[in-house]
């Protein structure tokens, strides 16, 4: 029935949606790539399920908007105003540069013929995306990471520099003519960007937050949506009415309501409705895409597709070296934008409307952008272990090998800990160590926190831990530990295969925020992997028995069985010295410790009963761990060995006379013991 047909196409564009969305999601791949396949396959070029299609790109404005809308309100633009100079210096590098490469090559190839079509495909192909980008680094715990704390501000710069190029869209129809007319347009559209500017910034301090105080004050949550929703359309319909676009309108609608106390909320309560229109938008842009048209040029898609990837991360790379001089760090900044942005198909589906972008060209970019789309995460995941290959400690690239050496014992330490990155979690450990004189080094890249760390008089070394100059003057060789608490964990594995490169023996903790990464660091060489998640969960659990009443040892019993399950998952490698774990029982009062026989020590040769050990410490020898494997209760008659590991049971008092009489050294293992070593010599 013709009355129905928008809850028809409705109803088609969202299940559409929902199938292709699953698979990717299953497949790991960017769901706005799912929802634009999904739109050809349901459009006039797939299956021809929707052909008319007026009321769904109104539809699909709406979608725009309120996308938009949710934008304005996420950026904070007294946080970018407060960014360093250097990082907005790069992403307006990283704009520029992309968009004159592009605009060249359109105009080269005789894809775009007038300036203005060729000057906004540049600028479509320099955006990334917001959402796939943030998403991986999410995903891979990079978000604090230092390639991660560029992109981010990088991704909201190019969002925000489409509000002078949608302010320009309708100058850049013109074809030619009379340069000082085409001027005086340029001067009109953003005279009147400017003043709706000005009036957005007074209305968000003098008549949003009270309205918005009014209603919010009602505890009506209805009403304050529908407040929202009204301040984003009529502010989107007024920007139309001046001439610049509805998607500008309701960017600054946003941009109004991000500085109130009530931005939060009412993204917040935005967030739905702006998922569920944009998805019709995304749809709707991939039933306009040809997939003849991709048959038919394939060539020059792949070419173009190639050409967008590369370009972009090395001008995006080249722009990130202006903040970071670290080329590897750089790189990954590059290759972290190289892909098209989400508004790149709000300007090309703009332009395509108002005919500055051809049908060709039109196709060509979206072509391109559903493939770069899909190619982000990939490449994202694998380049940075492509990284690692080149990199490898000891290979003909091993730059500065030769200096390396000469600077290695600049902290002049040994058996001391080497900690990378001095953090909210490394600053804990650092002051612990301080605490009890254990000698410790911290390497850190920043300033602010070296500078505490001086006036501390802790010792430290200025620079990045990624550099084998840096660790090594942190006398890595010497080490007896190395504890990586940094959050990136592409650096963190190359760290690891540093130190382990250079100091084969030392012991390696490493902080993790994924469960896949843990087996990569155990594979490139640490003992030990921390997820922190795990660890607040193991707090959670202990707070809620302890809240239920739940008795002490019950709770133990519990964390125990916790930890016990993630370490059949994780496989720790330094060995823990509970005496459950070696001698199958536990109480509260004991302690335990591993001890080394080395050569020349008193006991080597010497029985069990000839040490006479209970008697002289108080203490009792639970286990014997040989190359052959663990003599758990070894008998009086069980002779000690140069090499052999003992561990000791006791009260703490008891260890400790037990070590101060037979002047052995404590050590933690590097492998665990394990069930198949205990019963190998029952």
């Amino acid at each position: 029935m013709e009355e129905l047909a928008l809850i028809r196409d409705l109803s088609i564009i969202w299940a559409a949606a929902l199938v292709v969305g699953y698979f990717c999601v299953r497949s790991k791949q960017p769901i706005i790539a799912g929802y634009i396949v999904a739109g050809i396959v349901i459009g006039p070029h797939g299956l021809k399920l929707i052909d008319q299609s007026e009321q769904i790109s109104v539809l699909a404005e709406f979608g725009v908007a309120l996308l938009l809308f949710a934008l304005g309100v996420e950026v904070s633009l007294r946080q970018i105003f407060s960014a360093a100079f250097k990082i907005v210096l790069a992403g307006l590098c990283q704009i520029f540069g992309t968009a004159l490469l592009f605009w060249y090559l359109a105009g080269l190839t005789g894809f775009a013929t007038q300036p203005g079509s060729g000057f906004l495909f540049g600028f479509i192909c320099a955006l990334s995306s917001s959402v796939v980008v943030t998403k991986v680094l999410m995903e891979r715990g990079e978000l604090d990471s230092s390639h991660g704390k560029i992109l981010v501000p990088m991704l909201v710069i190019q969002d925000l520099s489409l509000v002078p190029v949608i302010s320009l869209l309708p100058v850049m129809k013109m074809t030619g003519g009379d340069a000082g007319a085409a001027l005086g347009l340029v001067a009109i559209a953003l005279g009147k960007a400017a003043i709706f500017i000005v009036f957005i910034i007074w209305s968000a301090t003098k008549i949003v937050p009270l309205i918005l105080s009014r209603v919010a004050h009602s505890n009506y949550r209805e009403l304050f949506l529908l407040t929202i929703i009204s301040l984003c359309l009529v502010i989107a319909i007024v920007g139309h009415e001046l001439g610049l676009s509805l998607a500008l309108g309701a960017f600054l609608a946003g941009i109004m309501i991000s500085e109130s106390t009530y931005g939060h909320q009412a993204l917040a309560d935005l967030l739905p409705l702006r998922d569920l229109f944009s998805t019709v938008f995304f749809v709707s842009v991939g039933m306009l895409l040809n997939p003849v048209f991709i048959a038919e040029r394939w060539t020059e898609v792949a070419l173009f597709v190639v050409v967008l990837i590369v370009a972009k991360a090395i001008i995006a790379g080249a722009a990130a070296s202006i903040v970071m001089p670290n080329l590897r760090r750089a790189s990954l900044v590059g290759i972290g934008m190289a892909q098209i942005g989400e508004f790149s198909f709000v300007l090309a589906l703009a332009g395509f409307k108002a005919e500055i972008l051809s049908a060709s060209l039109y196709n060509l970019f979206f072509a391109g952008a559903v493939v770069s789309l899909i190619a982000a995460p990939f490449l994202m995941s694998s380049f940075p272990a492509l990284i690692r290959k080149v990199t490898r400690p000891g290979s003909k690239t091993d730059e500065r090998r030769m200096e390396d050496r000469n600077q290695e014992g600049a902290a002049g330490l040994k058996g001391h800990v080497v900690l990378c990155g001095y953090g909210r979690i490394g600053r804990n450990l650092g002051l612990v160590l301080y605490s009890y004189k254990v000698p410790v080094v911290v390497v850190e890249l920043n300033a602010a926190i070296t500078g505490e760390l001086e006036e501390m008089n802790i010792p430290f070394v200025y620079g990045d831990a990624l550099s084998r100059i840096v660790l090594l003057r942190a006398n890595l060789r010497d080490a007896s530990v190395l504890v990586v608490t940094i959050p990136d964990p592409v650096a963190a594995i190359s760290i690891i295969d540093i130190a382990r490169h250079y100091n084969p023996e030392i012991k390696i903790i490493a902080r993790a925020h994924r469960s896949e990464d843990i087996d990569v660091f155990r594979a490139t060489g640490a003992n030990a992997v921390v997820q922190p998640e795990f660890e607040a969960s193991i707090e959670i659990t202990r707070l809620t028995l302890l809240s239920l009443n739940k008795a002490d040892p019950e709770i133990q019993t519990a964390l125990a069985s916790i930890r016990e399950r993630r370490y059949s998952i994780f496989q720790p490698d330094i060995a823990s010295t509970s005496m459950a774990q070696i001698v199958g029982f536990a109480h509260d009062e004991y302690t335990g410790a591993w001890f080394k026989v080395k050569a020349n020590d008193a006991p080597i040769g010497k029985t069990i009963r000839d040490l006479d050990i209970r008697r002289a410490t108080g203490a009792t020898i639970a286990a014997v761990r040989r190359d052959e494997g663990v003599v758990p209760y070894p008998g009086p008659d069980t002779a000690l060995r140069e090499a052999d590991e003992i561990y000791v049971v006791g009260n703490p008092h008891e260890v400790s006379n037990f070590e101060e009489t037979f002047l052995l050294s404590r050590f933690c293992p590097l492998t665990e013991v394990t069930s198949d070593e205990i019963t190998a010599l029952r």
